[in-house]
């Protein structure tokens, strides 16, 4: 080893070299970067965020972490815009007076949960919600549900757009068609639940016409705030954003472009530059949280 020492400590030298290079091309956690993955400062990123019709804070439900992110974010956010709504996925239009009862004041946590049938509409443990929608409260930020219920998502799938009066589905259009990576996308999902559905499958189809409608869903309810001139910020499953598919093309095609989709992202990914187009912009989680 001793003869070896003198042809080996340049290799070691060069290696920690690499190493540190690496590392400091690394954004660091609560980096924010942009779509191509370059860092951006903050206070510059969150300014224009602020600007926009509507950002989309992507999540994956159960990620305590993601929603821990998303309330940092909604708080950044509402300090430069406080003229600002909150949309959910989590609970279908239905579910309106519930949330304006909650944000008044009028209901205790256990009445919201009752009155919202949060365990089965949504499911989700609500304590990794709670903080924002207290958020919400404290602030007197209005809340807006911006899903459909299962039902309404089965009759519009099953018997077509116009067979079902505007006002049974809160005036919502059909949904613009989805694009050929979009619909290979939810191919793959449907396969993946053991489905095994050939292109043509009939089934297949009900499934992607009935993403459609959840997507159509959202965005409207986004359209409808931001066509009041606030702020509107949607939180929602990670699926439905990325790659510009689902909600971003859908708000497209009514005519809201500026929005923003926003998507957590794993300190260990965090090297390597994401998927061109899979979003506008990056948060970077520091790992302590990634598994909450």
């Amino acid at each position: 080893m001793t003869r070896l020492a003198p042809y080996l400590a340049p290799l070691l030298i060069g290696f920690s070299v690499i190493a540190e290079a690496q590392a400091s091309s690394c954004p660091a956690p609560g980096q924010w970067l942009d779509g191509k993955g370059s860092p951006v400062a903050t206070d510059v990123w969150m300014r224009d965020l602020a600007d926009q019709q509507v950002v989309m804070l992507g999540e994956q439900h159960d990620r305590l972490a993601h929603h821990r992110w998303q309330l940092q974010t909604l708080a950044g956010l509402h300090a430069l815009h406080p003229d600002m709504v909150i949309g959910l996925e989590m609970l279908p239009r239905k579910a309106q007076p519930v949330l304006d009862d909650w944000v008044a004041g009028d209901l205790s946590e256990a009445a919201f949960l009752e009155a919202s049938d949060w365990s089965s509409t949504w499911g989700y443990d609500p304590a990794l919600y709670w903080p924002i929608l207290h958020f919400a409260r404290m602030q007197g930020v209005p809340l807006k549900a911006l899903n459909v219920s299962a039902e309404l998502r089965q009759r519009l799938v099953e018997e077509g757009w116009q067979a079902v009066p505007a006002a049974d589905r809160f005036d919502m259009t059909a949904p613009a068609p989805a694009s050929p990576a979009y619909r290979a996308e939810l191919a793959d999902v449907f396969a993946a639940h053991d489905h095994a559905a050939e292109p043509d499958d009939a089934d297949l189809e009900r499934f992607i016409a009935a993403q459609l409608v959840w997507d159509r869903a959202m965005a409207s309810g986004l359209a409808e705030a931001s066509a009041e001139g606030k702020l509107v910020v949607g939180l929602m499953g990670l699926r439905h954003l990325s790659d510009g598919h689902g909600v971003p093309h859908q708000l497209d095609d009514l005519g809201v472009v500026e929005h923003r989709s926003l998507l957590p992202r794993r300190l260990d990914d965090a090297c390597q530059p994401p998927p061109a187009g899979r979003a506008d912009g990056f948060f970077i989680l520091d790992g302590r949280w990634q598994e909450d």
